[in-house]
C-alpha cells in the first residue's frame, strides 16, 4: 500500500516536469489559477469553521453538562502541566472569551486526582495570588438559596466535579445566581422586589440567615474561618 502511494506520488511529479518542459506558459498560468483556487476555497472554509465554531461554542455554553466536558477536557489536554483555564461570567452565563466588563472571573484547574475542578473566582479589583488557592477547611453542613416565596434550592459548594471550598473565595449574590443557572440549570430572571435570602448551616450547627440586598453581601471563605457582612465565625485549628 505504502509502495503504491509513492509509485503514484513519483508519477505524479514526473507528469508535471513533462508538462512544464512541453507547455511552460500554460503550465504556469495552470499553476497560477490552482494557487489562486486554494487562497480562495480556504479562506471560505475557514470563515465557514470559524461560523461553525462560534455556533458550537454558543451550543455548548448553553448546556452546563457539555460545558463542564469540555472544560475538563482543555484541562487534561493541556500540554502545559497544570493549566488554569479563564473562564468569564456575565448576567449569569459562563463564557470562554470575554463578554465587555464580566461580574466576575473564574479561574479552573484540575486537581492531582484529575477529575474533580477547583475554581477561584475573581472579582474586579480582587489582589490575586496563587498563595490564595490552597483548600479552606471551613466547609458548610448546608446552604439553601430562596427567592421570593416559591424558589428555594441547595447549594453545594463541592462535588465529584468541582470544588469553590478555596481560601479567598467570596460568594456574593452574583456567584449564586450564576450557581442556580449553571449547575442547577434554573432559568430565572430577578426582579427588584424579589426578596433573595440565603441559609447556612456551618460547621459549628449554627444557622445564618443572609438577606442579599443593594449592599453586596458576601461570604468569604479563609484558612479556617469565613467573614459575613453581619457576623465571623471561626474554626479552631
Amino acid at each position: 500500500m505504502v509502495t503504491h502511494l509513492i509509485n503514484l506520488v513519483f508519477i505524479g511529479i514526473l507528469f508535471a516536469d513533462m508538462l512544464e518542459r512541453r507547455y511552460p506558459d500554460q503550465f504556469q498560468q495552470f499553476i497560477i489559477n490552482i494557487s489562486y483556487n486554494l487562497i480562495y476555497y480556504f479562506s471560505k472554509l475557514q470563515i465557514l469553521l470559524m461560523k461553525y465554531n462560534k455556533n458550537l461554542n454558543s451550543f455548548i455554553e448553553s448546556n452546563p453538562s457539555l460545558f463542564e466536558i469540555k472544560q475538563k477536557l482543555d484541562l487534561i489536554f493541556s500540554k502545559q502541566g497544570t493549566r488554569v483555564m479563564r473562564y468569564f461570567v456575565k448576567n449569569t452565563q459562563l463564557y470562554d472569551i470575554q463578554k465587555d466588563e464580566p461580574d466576575f472571573i473564574l479561574l479552573s484547574w484540575l486537581r492531582d486526582n484529575k477529575k474533580c475542578v477547583d475554581n477561584k473566582i475573581i472579582y474586579k479589583n480582587d489582589n490575586y495570588d496563587e498563595s490564595m488557592c490552597e483548600n479552606s477547611n471551613i466547609k458548610f453542613l448546608l446552604i439553601e438559596i430562596k427567592i421570593g416565596d416559591n424558589i428555594s434550592r441547595k447549594i453545594d459548594l463541592k462535588t465529584d466535579e468541582f470544588n469553590y471550598y478555596l481560601v479567598g473565595n467570596k460568594f456574593t449574590k452574583d456567584f449564586f445566581m450564576f450557581y442556580l443557572n449553571h449547575y442547577l440549570q434554573l432559568k430565572y430572571e430577578t426582579k427588584d422586589t424579589d426578596k433573595i435570602t440565603l441559609k447556612i448551616i456551618d460547621h459549628d450547627v449554627n444557622t445564618i440567615n443572609l438577606d442579599f440586598t443593594d449592599k453586596n453581601e458576601a461570604i468569604l471563605l479563609g484558612k479556617n474561618s469565613y467573614n459575613l457582612s453581619i457576623i465571623n465565625h471561626n474554626k479552631e485549628e
